[in-house]
């Protein structure tokens, strides 16, 4: 097996489990809107299956602490694709492109803006 395919088979099992990751976040977030939809519909007290909808929605904040993981491995092996001579650019993907790296965060907040109410005077601004 030559290196470039080597690292091609990597790239593959990497890509197989981030879509892992994401189609299990993807089918626990649809359960949790399934069974809320059925008690609600069925007029069911919301204590009817709390722990089990409770350990759920423990089990998505642990799939994304898992999806932020499969990022990070993702990263490091393709800083490590040129030890072996390959670039990691010429491997085969998703077929989607990757972020533009320049973007800040999304967990950025602007500052609040004042605005002034309709009733307020010219001083004025509203809290």
């Amino acid at each position: 097996m030559q290196r470039r395919d080597i690292a091609q088979s990597v790239a593959d099992a990497l890509f197989e489990a981030e879509r892992a990751v994401d189609l299990a976040l993807e089918k626990a977030a649809l359960f949790i809107t399934h069974t809320s939809t059925l008690r609600r519909d069925h007029n069911f007290s919301a204590m009817l299956g709390h722990e089990g909808v409770t350990a759920v929605t423990r089990s998505i904040e642990t799939l994304g602490q898992t999806r932020v993981h499969m990022m990070t491995a993702h990263a490091a092996l393709a800083a490590a694709a040129p030890q072996i001579g390959v670039r990691p650019l010429t491997l085969h993907g998703t077929g989607t492109d990757k972020p533009d790296t320049e973007i800040p965060p999304t967990g950025e907040i602007a500052p609040p803006r004042i605005v002034a109410s309709s009733g307020a005077s010219s001083g004025e601004r509203a809290a």
